[in-house]
């Protein structure tokens, strides 16, 4: 484990103070579903030959903080704190920022393949950082470069959003002056309920929770541009998919290989961006948690170009039509029965659940805060048995980083398992 000490702690408020009108913000029914306690974090790293030989480490804690504080003007809700599962009180508290020394080179960290190494350089999560909804850590390692852990409230914002605010961010560290400010158009569209869903879920219709999912050793696998071409080139070639993505090939790719370790049926879930699928679409920018999950079902019989075929029926289903359906009275009913029906896959013993989570996409290229863009981008967050994470990966352009959860597997182990994959 890396040795990591924190050498400052101390809260970064607004540059200027909320107004009172936007003192209570209310939450988007999609928001209210999301456990209070959920956090993501994640890391992003930045090489000492890509910083100015001017730009001194302490002009850098100067330089985020000062950008920061100007930021959440802007984005006023991560200064608050949750007062209930329906709205924040925007009473400008601050975030909090972290300074910690890191004894170890950026090369290491890179190669270090562990998400357990990696929680080091963000923020710890949950009861343990009192409510606070945003949490830096700025990491100063041997070698002059530096790391930046991010640890935000799953509650208030999906990564679209939080990708979004990352931009604004190092734009406003730029020194630019025409930055998108965010769009809180989300409660409007899906205005919150006194009741949510899994409140409604008594009686005989509430399952047993099952015992706690342990944690569990999450490795990086990386799926190469050239990989990937030769699944499109494969899948293509057999003729039952037309122009297959980056993300559709990657997840057929594991998701067969999920199915391979006991050969029974398999659900795969993909979380999906509503925004676009609006009508009229919304901007990116829109603040909150605008996705749904997807279920498709699939076995060892299919191929890659079959699975794909499955998970596209799936996210199909969430246009605009469906999502107006939502947003109108029987909004709730729906979600009640899509956590019926992802509550029945998950009891199901025959069944093996596998949970995809794609990063691909998010404004990660644009976090130059004016000394180089990303070195790496990277997850930091503990992960459960059967959620697997895709993100872009920055050295590669056009691969992907999967973060797949090993159950006891040698990385070796799945590599060959998936070039047999390949190569049916």
């Amino acid at each position: 484990m890396f040795k990591v000490e924190i050498i400052s702690k101390e809260s970064v408020k607004p540059s200027s103070p909320t107004p009172d009108n936007l003192r209570t913000f209310r939450l988007s029914l999609l928001d209210q579903i999301i456990p209070p306690l959920e956090y993501t974090s994640y890391i992003q790293c930045y090489s000492h030959d890509k910083i100015t030989s001017n730009v001194n480490q302490a002009e850098i804690y100067s330089l985020l903080k000062r950008s920061l504080s100007d930021a959440l003007v802007l984005y006023y809700p991560f200064a608050g704190r949750l007062k209930d599962d329906s709205t924040v009180d925007c009473d400008d508290q601050g975030v909090d920022f972290f300074e910690a020394r890191v004894d170890a080179y950026l090369s290491d960290i890179i190669q270090a393949a562990q998400i357990e190494e990696l929680t080091q350089f963000a923020p710890r999560k949950s009861e343990e950082i009192g409510g606070v909804l945003l949490s830096i850590q700025l990491n100063y390692l041997n070698c002059g470069a530096i790391v930046i852990g991010i640890t935000m409230s799953h509650k208030i914002v999906d990564g679209c959003a939080a990708g979004m605010f990352v931009k604004t961010w190092a734009s406003i560290a730029r020194g630019e002056t025409d930055t998108v400010a965010p769009s809180f158009v989300a409660p409007s569209f899906f205005p919150p309920k006194e009741t949510i869903p899994y409140d409604r879920m008594t009686g005989d219709d509430r399952p047993t929770p099952p015992p706690p999912t342990p944690w569990v050793d999450i490795r990086r696998f990386c799926f190469s541009s050239s990989k990937i071409a030769a699944l499109r080139t494969e899948v293509v070639e057999a003729g039952n998919v037309v122009k297959p993505t980056r993300i559709e090939l990657v997840t057929a790719a594991l998701w067969k290989w999920v199915i391979a370790k006991k050969g029974r049926l398999s659900v795969a879930s993909h979380l999906v961006n509503i925004r676009r699928r609006m009508d009229p679409p919304l901007s990116e920018s829109a603040f909150g948690n605008l996705f749904r999950g997807v279920f498709a079902l699939g076995d060892g019989e299919m191929d890659l170009g079959e699975l794909i075929t499955k998970m596209r029926e799936a996210t199909g289903k969430i246009d605009s039509e469906f999502l107006k359906e939502m947003q109108g009275e029987n909004g709730n009913d729906m979600l009640l029965r899509e956590f019926m029906k992802m509550g029945e896959y998950m009891f199901d013993k025959e069944v093996d659940c596998v949970m995809f989570t794609s990063w691909c996409g998010l404004p990660f290229y644009g976090w130059d805060f004016g000394w180089g863009k990303l070195a790496w981008v990277s997850p930091a967050c503990r992960g459960y048995a059967n959620n697997i994470t895709l993100i872009d990966s920055v050295s590669d352009i056009g691969g992907i980083e999967a973060w797949i959860p090993m159950d006891g597997v040698d990385t070796t182990i799945l590599e060959q398992k998936l070039l047999d994959i390949l190569v049916e």
